[in-house]
């Protein structure tokens, strides 16, 4: 029988700051997602809230730049997916609209498109897997038109 390694504990409610600076460590979050993962390790609202406020001045966290590297790490998604996903991250609005404002989702689809085609895959599951990911009716449609040109 193998031995399954030991896991690291690591700090929850005896030292919150503890597990804040663990999750900081390993990656970049949003107010909204440290906040659930805190009050996951039973720390009240209030203090997690207070931790959050002076991480946030000392410059741990902005949502604004977080939503705005989001978009460009993810072309391969359409508006309403990326949309979605930052509200679910806990995004606001403001800093949501701000990301996508620059978002050439037309190109992006058709660039997936024309890959797709040119692997051979059938002209309507190209459709399907774009609104899949998030794109619009429109974009798709552009999407398609663009790629099958020649094909038709």
């Amino acid at each position: 029988m193998s031995k399954q390694p030991e896991r690291k504990k690591i700090p929850g409610a005896k030292n919150p700051e503890a597990y804040l600076h663990s999750l900081l460590s390993n990656g970049v979050w949003t107010k909204a997602v440290v906040l659930r993962k805190l009050q996951g390790r039973g720390i009240p609202e209030e203090e997690a809230e207070k931790l959050i406020d002076k991480y946030e001045e000392a410059g741990f966290f902005d949502d604004g730049a977080y939503a705005l590297l989001f978009v460009e790490s993810h072309p391969e998604w359409g508006v309403y997916r990326l949309r979605d996903e930052l509200r679910r991250r806990g995004v606001a609005q403001e800093h949501i609209l701000k990301a996508l404002e620059g978002k050439d989702e037309d190109e992006n689809a058709a660039a997936l498109a024309g890959e797709w085609i040119r692997m051979g895959i059938d002209r309507r599951k190209i459709g399907e897997r774009l609104l899949r990911r998030g794109f619009s009716g429109n974009a798709c449609r552009n999407a398609l038109e663009r790629a099958c040109e020649g094909e038709l």
